[in-house]
């Protein structure tokens, strides 16, 4: 076969269509190639707006035929694209490149045997004793250091305890079940000795201490002595759980000469007596009782006292280090009268933290304790604020500045609530000239401050005294406002204005304006300045904001909005309501449509359901106030019918306008020449001259019906045409914004617009935005601000444009869709290539995850994956010369048999090509007949083969899943076989439907055929939680599963 590198892939395709092919490839889009030997296909993926699947058949190469496909909307319409000629690209950079086979060193698996070995050795040597082995004594001695750490040294022995003059290496030895020479009188050897349990609980406390220590240090903390490592500092951290341990041991405490037996702690309490008393030599005494025989250990938050260790918080050793600083632990503390306020106030409170305080009766009966009654008193003199700030307590006033001058008696001051005032003053940036506070001359955005703040915090805390001038510049009632809306039939425009509780109507149009600017506050024309951080105004705010309302939107306290803004308006306003009954019945029947009775046409030859007189409802509804909308119902539910009858209740001069895909045209024109046959349909088909003389004699043609493509090619014309409606059908052919399609679709003029999707979101939420460029302008923000908005936003802002129904809810009556998935094994053969694949695949992700992360490589790793599913379905879709069976494909031709002799119809759904011709080779070999629908299958041939196949003829219809999913009606099936899973279960749900939909009798059975034990069960799993995903929006189970997360990716392959 001739190779593709010799074939010049510029002169196959057009220069703009080449050029961007080249580009794709450059930029590594497209995923490892995938070749079929044995019919000469090749598949790969290429990521363009969203991932796209290509086929390129070589069979013919030697002819000089290349056939190709790929399921984006471009090579529907011209038959080829750049992925196709990205994809040529990478198959010529590929073609004859081989893969590296994986070497292991097992040496290292016989290391790392013996490693784990040689610890179980020793965890079993460790824990096992002989009845003649002879316990050791272990001796702790504790030493509080000159500088306050606590250290720790061992003795050790067995009839007699010895020094330990190296602490760690003796740790370390016994721990690991090592010999330690003390003397020639005794050596600690692991066979004949051993630790209590208590005392290893200690080791292993003293060597973790080590190992950390170690870390930070070259070696151990030492006292000032030659034998430094007979010593180790205990860490604060590990100081108290070591302490736990030691006071069940035989254990010394050594403090400057001072030597405790055993350990103790002290559980609760602490050992300090503090007594206040009058003296001769000084007006107020402190003394500390039993002071001389305790020490503080700073860093470990702990107090030793007599040999017992007292645990006491960071801010009780601050207290107590304190009292060791000023020598009060020894002698007493002398406190004069002037000094007795603060240090009952302040002082004496600490105290009580850390011991018992007694005070003499002598001395309490001088001790006042009322609450403060603080007072300020505020005037306003030539733009300067003044102030007196006076402490009352009781009888006696205090200056906060001065203190007071008579000392006759002790006052236990609120210092808290003293300090939190003296902040408050601070803040305001009040100064004291020694005889009073001021403010000096101040903005009027310091004086908001002062008045709206500062002063609320200060009366939760002062008695104020206002004068008159500063009282009138506080607005005292909070105004609240009420948000008026008119319809104005006229202008078809919402009028809103708002009115201020007391305030002039005069001065509403600047508040408004100041609150857009942002403002805090209005000065009134009364002087008084109007808050705008309230309640009432921060709605307006928002009101503004979310609406995006400008400076120059507003006049004369008046804004006007469009009528799509309707149901915004009224979620948005957050005071006082007054609409006017125009606007009210709007709001009704955007909200309610089917409340509201439009009758049907006459001359409308259909029974109409319940659910679809709503949507006839809904369609009116919008089309009074000259509004569009997105009619997502699920498939199946009518969604042609419901918009025929709607074309048929308006009657005008002007055009009504469907564009549809190519493929369901004539069903459109079907459907009309069956309900309405009295209305004059045009289908615009033909050669470009055909299609305009077409459009020049419009005269008597009520609907015109077109394509896509066609639109896109004659826009020129349509452009310059007024429709009174404009119908999208299958509406996502516009989900992307910046393609040639959407923007033709733009320049047409319509009174009104509806979109028909059952899947208005399949990719983004972007799509929908990009559909209501079309359907609503303006409606949405621009695209950076719109990807802003919550899920929950955009619901509310569309909600009264999007009726969305499911078959399950509106469709009691509809035969039941029973869905059951049939597992199939794997053959021999089969099983073999697909473990070794596996595991090559699991390895080749793993690395590119690990090297240069996930979107770098996020191709090759989709290109592993299909070549996994493939493998599923039939080995020689990409193995060459694979004589093996498939077990799927067993499985399936046992179920089309079953079937069969039940009298089943049904359909076969497979998303690849090349299994199509595998498929019909066995159908054929067993004498099955049947239809078959691919890609290429012109749009009347598809229409015939529906039709017959809904009569009667043929039980088996063979579909291509991309290409069967939409516009097809097989209610003649009662069975639908999907062989091989989709990323997007979207799109298996369009293809069920076909058979699941109006106008089915028979309970539809959905078989999904999975390969057990393969990556079939994972991306199974993984669709079952996406369609859990609850999409705020329009529905769930809408997510595109080629969108796959580095989570998914390793869930699938079990990384």
């Amino acid at each position: 076969m001739k190779p593709l590198k010799d074939v010049n892939i510029s002169r196959l395709f057009p220069s703009v269509i080449y050029r961007r092919g080249v580009d794709y490839y450059n930029k590594g889009r497209v995923s490892e190639p995938l070749y079929d030997r044995n019919h000469g296909v090749w598949t790969t993926t290429v990521t363009g707006t969203e991932d796209y699947f290509v086929e390129i058949d070589v069979k013919g190469i030697n002819k000089g035929m290349i056939e190709t496909y790929c399921d984006c909307p471009a090579f529907d319409t011209y038959g080829s694209c750049k992925h196709i000629v990205a994809t040529l690209l990478m198959i010529q950079a590929k073609e004859g490149s081989g893969e590296q086979a994986v070497s292991y060193d097992y040496k290292i698996t016989d290391r790392f045997i013996e490693q784990i070995s040689e610890l179980q050795q020793l965890d079993q040597k460790n824990s096992s004793l002989v009845m003649d082995q002879t316990p050791v004594q272990v001796e702790y001695h504790l030493h509080v250091s000159y500088s306050g750490n606590l250290l720790i040294e061992l003795k050790f022995g067995e009839n007699r305890t010895y020094v330990v003059k190296e602490l760690a290496e003796l740790i370390d030895a016994v721990l690991s079940g090592k010999e330690y020479f003390f003397t020639k009188n005794f050596t600690y050897r692991p066979e004949e000795n051993y630790l209590l349990q208590l005392d290893e609980e200690v080791f292993r406390m003293l060597h973790a201490i080590w190992k950390n220590e170690n870390i930070y240090h070259s070696t151990f903390y030492s006292m000032t002595n030659s034998a430094d490592n007979r010593y180790m500092t205990i860490p604060p951290l590990a100081a108290r759980e070591l302490l736990m341990e030691l006071a069940n041991r035989k254990t010394t405490v050594t403090v400057a000469d001072r030597t405790f037996e055993d350990v103790t702690i002290a559980e609760e309490g602490f050992p300090f007596q503090f007594m206040l008393e009058k003296s001769n030599e000084a007006d107020i005494l402190l003394r500390l009782k039993e002071g001389s025989g305790m020490s503080i250990l700073k860093e470990y938050n702990m107090l030793l006292n007599n040999g017992v260790f007292y645990f006491i918080t960071p801010e009780q050793t601050e207290i107590v280090a304190n009292l060791f600083k000023f020598n009060i632990n020894h002698h007493a503390l002398a406190i004069s009268k002037q000094q007795a306020d603060r240090f009952f106030s302040e002082v004496i409170p600490s105290l009580k933290t850390v011991g018992d305080v007694t005070v003499a009766e002598n001395i309490i009966e001088e001790v006042i304790q009322v609450p403060l009654q603080a007072k300020l008193y505020l005037e306003l003199q030539d733009e300067v604020v003044k102030g007196k700030l006076e402490y009352q307590y009781g009888k006696h006033l205090v200056n906060p500045f001065n203190g007071r001058g008579q000392n006759d008696v002790i006052i236990i001051r609120e210092v808290e609530k003293e300090r939190e005032i003296m902040e408050l003053i601070e803040h305001a940036n009040f100064r004291y000239n020694g005889k009073e506070l001021y403010l000096e001359t101040i903005e009027e955005e310091e004086l908001y401050e002062f008045l709206y703040k500062i002063l609320p915090l200060l009366a939760d805390k002062v008695e104020l005294f206002l004068t008159s001038d500063l009282k009138y510049m506080i607005v005292e009632h909070e105004p609240t406002a009420t948000t008026n809306v008119n319809l104005d039939s006229t202008s078809n425009l919402l009028e809103i204005s708002f009115d201020i509780d007391g305030v002039d109507e005069s001065e509403v149009d600047s508040i408004l304006q100041a609150v857009i600017e942002k403002r805090r506050f209005y000065r009134l024309n009364s002087g008084a300045i109007l808050p705008l951080e309230n309640d009432a105004f921060s709605s307006i705010n928002e009101f503004f904001d979310q609406l995006d309302i400008k400076k120059q939107d507003v006049t004369s306290g008046n804004v006007q909005m469009p009528l799509y803004r309707s149901t915004q308006i009224d979620e948005l306003i957050d005071t006082k309501k007054s609409y006017d009954p125009e606007f009210r019945s709007l709001i009704h029947h955007l909200r309610s449509p089917e409340e509201h009775v439009d009758k049907l046409p006459e001359n409308l030859d259909a029974d109409l359901r319940n659910y679809q007189l709503t949507g006839y409802q809904w369609f009116k509804s919008l089309s009074r106030y000259h509004l569009g909308g997105i009619l997502a119902d699920d498939m199946g539910l009518g969604k042609t019918l419901q918009t025929i009858a709607y074309l048929a209740s308006e009657p005008s001069d002007k055009l009504h306008l469907v564009v549809a895909p190519s493929s369901v045209v004539y069903n459109w024109k079907n459907e009309f020449d069956k309900f309405t046959p009295h209305l004059k349909v045009e289908i615009l088909t033909g050669t470009p001259a055909e299609r305009l003389e077409k459009i020049e004699n419009k005269q008597d043609v009520d609907v015109w019906i077109t394509s896509y493509s066609t639109v896109r090619q004659d826009i020129e014309q349509y452009s310059q045409l007024d429709f009174q409606t404009l119908i999208l059908d299958e509406a996502q052919y516009i989900k992307n914004y910046a393609t040639k399609t959407s923007q033709a679709i733009r320049q047409i003029n319509a009174s009104r617009r509806f979109a028909l999707s059952g899947t208005p979101i399949e990719n983004s939420i972007e799509e929908l935005w990009a559909i209501f460029q079309v359907i609503l302008p303006g409606l949405m923000p621009n695209i950076r601000n719109f990807k802003q908005l919550s899920n929950e936003r955009i619901a509310s802002i569309t909600r009264p444009f999007i009726l969305r129904r499911l078959k399950q809810d509106v469709l009691k009556e509809l035969p039941d869709k029973i869905e059951s998935v049939s597992l199939s094994e794997l053959t021999k053969e089969q099983k073999e290539l697909y473990v070794g694949y596996l595991q090559q695949v699991q390895q080749d992700a793993s690395e590119s995850l690990q090297d240069s992360g996930f979107n770098k490589n996020r191709m090759k790793i989709l290109a592993g994956l299909t070549r996994l599913r493939q493998l599923c379905c039939h080995p020689s879709l990409f193995i060459e010369n694979y004589q093996g069976e498939s077990g799927k494909l067993m499985q399936l031709m046992e179920t089309v048999k079953t079937a069969l002799e039940n009298d089943k119809r049904m359909l076969i759904f497979s998303q690849f090509t090349s299994m199509h011709e595998l498929i019909i080779k066995e159908l054929n070999k067993e004498g099955i007949d049947f239809f078959y629908l691919s890609g290429d299958t012109a749009s009347e041939e598809r229409q015939r083969m529906s039709e017959r196949f809904n009569g009667g003829e043929k039980s088996v219809f063979l579909i291509s899943l991309k290409a069967g999913g939409t516009g097809l009606n097989l209610t003649g099936a009662d069975t639908v076989i999907l062989y091989d899973l989709w990323w997007n279960p979207a799109v298996e749900d369009q293809a069920t439907g076909r058979a699941h939909r109006f106008g089915q009798k028979n309970i539809v059975q959905v078989i999904r055929l999975i390969a057990e034990g393969t990556i079939e069960e994972k991306i199974y799993e993984l669709q079952q939680k996406k369609r859990e995903l609850i999409n705020q929006v329009i529905q769930p189970g809408e997510q595109m599963l080629s969108s796959l997360s580095e989570d998914d990716i390793r869930e699938l392959l079990s990384l």
